[in-house]
C-alpha cells in the first residue's frame, strides 16, 4: 500500500511539473510587424494564428508567406513581457512568394529606446541607418527604398520628428519600397 501511494505521488508530481507541448501548423506573414517591447522597440514575426514573435530555427524571408509546423511549449508562468509560449521550428510546410503588386503597412519610428540616450549612444538609438539618399535600413532587418516624392516625409520620420505608418511593396529578399505614408498611426 505504501509503495502504491509513493508511485501515485510521483506520478502526480511529474504531471504537475510537465510542460504543456503542442505541435501545430501556423502561418507567418511575408513582412515583420512593429512591436513596443519591454525596454525598446523592435520588428517581430507576424503570425495571425499564433502568438509567435520569434521561432527558434526559422530564418524569416521578406516577401514570402510561410506555413510552418512548429512545437509550441507553454511556459510555466508568463515572462515579464507577457510571453506565454516558446516556439521552435519542426518543418517548413510551404513557402509562397507574395505577388510584386502586394502591399503591407509597417509602423515607422526612429527611436529604438523609450528613454533619452547620451551623445555616444545616438547612432545606435536610431532605427534607421542611411545607405544613400534613397536607401535606408530599418532595425538592421530590412532595406527601404524611398522614392524622391516621399523623401521629405520619410526624412521627418528618420529625424524623429514624426511617427507614421508606411505603405510598402516588396522588391526583393530583404528589400521593400515605400509607396506611401499614412498620416495617422495607432501606435
Amino acid at each position: 500500500m505504501q509503495k502504491l501511494l509513493v508511485v501515485l505521488l510521483l506520478l502526480f508530481l511529474q504531471a504537475s511539473f510537465a510542460q504543456e507541448v503542442r505541435y501545430k501548423t501556423i502561418t507567418v506573414k511575408p513582412h515583420l510587424e512593429f512591436q513596443n517591447y519591454e525596454h525598446f522597440k523592435r520588428l517581430v514575426l507576424d503570425s495571425p494564428d499564433s502568438e509567435a514573435t520569434h521561432i527558434e530555427g526559422f530564418s524569416f524571408q521578406w516577401g514570402y508567406t510561410h506555413h510552418l509546423r512548429v512545437k509550441e511549449t507553454k511556459l510555466p508562468a508568463p515572462l515579464s513581457d507577457g510571453t506565454r509560449y516558446i516556439y521552435s521550428l519542426e518543418s517548413l510546410v510551404s513557402q509562397t512568394k507574395t505577388p510584386d503588386t502586394a502591399q503591407f503597412q509597417l509602423h515607422l519610428d526612429a527611436e529604438v529606446y523609450y528613454h533619452p540616450v547620451n551623445s555616444s549612444e545616438i547612432a545606435e538609438s536610431n532605427a534607421f541607418q542611411r545607405i544613400n539618399d534613397s536607401l535606408y535600413t530599418y532595425h538592421n532587418l530590412v532595406e527601404i527604398e524611398v522614392p524622391s516624392h516621399l523623401r521629405d516625409a520619410f526624412l521627418a520620420i528618420v529625424r524623429g520628428e514624426e511617427k507614421k505608418t508606411g505603405v510598402f511593396g516588396y522588391v526583393s529578399e530583404g528589400r521593400v519600397r515605400l509607396r506611401g505614408v499614412v498620416r495617422k498611426t495607432g501606435l
